[in-house]
């Protein structure tokens, strides 16, 4: 099934927009986030025991409010797979940020806020709430584009998406299977098993430390040696284990902190460079390549676009 939209009345921006949500998907309220002129398509085919939808829009974002819940008997989840754009998912306080080849997930059981600050593309599994695993409800983090098995995962939707739309005459053998994957991705993305780690327990340590001590301009693997009391050739065997280097482990912890702080009305008074230097970074050119190329957006678009704040 197909359903396009373009405004037609200054006092219906969306067109018939909310409509063709409510068809495709459930009830859902859009909003504007940018004064331009709104286009939004969907495309839907049936792969029981799920459906498989590509959205294609501008900008903008979407609302499950309380009032739809308690009008609706649907029992969905939306796990969204993000092909073009960032994409900002908030649910009980959590939020998930999608680049492109990243996964959210939405459970229209409660109010939600799927917020897309520029035009995007994105696959939509509406998978039946009971199918999933509860680990994907409790603060779910699917980054499948900070790994290779991730990514790998995520162009492996992406292809039998792609399948159910153009061959709807498989559809009805890739359901399940998408299904399956879905529930598996927090197994793709978790640590190495305790028995491929010689120390475990000396590495978690490590993690943790670097989880508190991120702001530490000096951490590295000398640091830890130093701290730990072991040679800095140990500590890399140990972090090699995970797939990742010390460095690339140090490194996502000040983006996240960074990406945190940018959301938090809180530091709005903030500079970027502040912010950066409150995280560990001491170089704001070499923070701001880095953020770009882990959220696809700048610091300071990424401030203004996500957190609603200017400048």
């Amino acid at each position: 099934m197909e359903w396009s939209t373009k405004p037609h009345h200054r006092d219906q921006p969306f067109g018939s927009w909310a409509d063709d949500l409510a068809a495709a998907f459930v009830r859902l309220e859009p909003r504007k986030v940018a004064d331009q002129p709104f286009e939004g398509a969907i495309s839907r085919n049936e792969a029981a025991p799920i459906q498989v939808s590509l959205v294609r829009a501008t900008r903008h974002s979407v609302l499950r409010l309380a009032s739809h819940i308690t009008a609706s008997t649907d029992n969905l989840c939306f796990v969204n797979l993000q092909l073009d754009g960032l994409g900002r998912t908030t649910q009980r306080s959590h939020e998930q940020i999608t680049g492109p080849g990243d996964l959210a997930i939405a459970d229209t059981t409660e109010p939600f806020e799927i917020n897309n600050c520029r035009s995007f593309r994105l696959f939509c599994f509406a998978v039946p709430r009971h199918l999933l695993p509860t680990v994907l409800f409790d603060r779910p983090r699917l980054k499948l584009s900070a790994t290779e098995s991730g990514r790998a995962l995520s162009r492996t939707l992406a292809s039998y998406a792609d399948l159910c739309l153009s061959a709807p005459q498989l559809a009805g053998a890739i359901g399940a299977h998408v299904v399956d994957l879905i529930a598996h991705a927090p197994d793709v993305l978790a640590d190495p098993p305790a028995e491929q780690v010689k120390t475990p327990v000396l590495l978690s340590m490590m993690c943790d430390h670097i989880d508190r001590h991120h702001g530490d301009a000096e951490l590295g693997a000398a640091a830890l040696a130093a701290h730990f009391r072991c040679s800095e050739r140990y500590v890399h065997r140990l972090f090699a284990t995970t797939g990742r280097s010390v460095g690339e482990h140090v490194t996502e912890k000040r983006l996240t902190a960074a990406s945190r702080d940018l959301l938090d009305p809180a530091s709005c008074r903030k500079s970027i460079a502040e912010i950066a230097f409150d995280a560990g970074f001491r170089d704001i050119s070499h923070f701001n390549r880095l953020f770009r190329r882990a959220n696809g957006l700048a610091p300071r678009e990424f401030r203004r676009t996500m957190g609603g704040q200017s400048g």
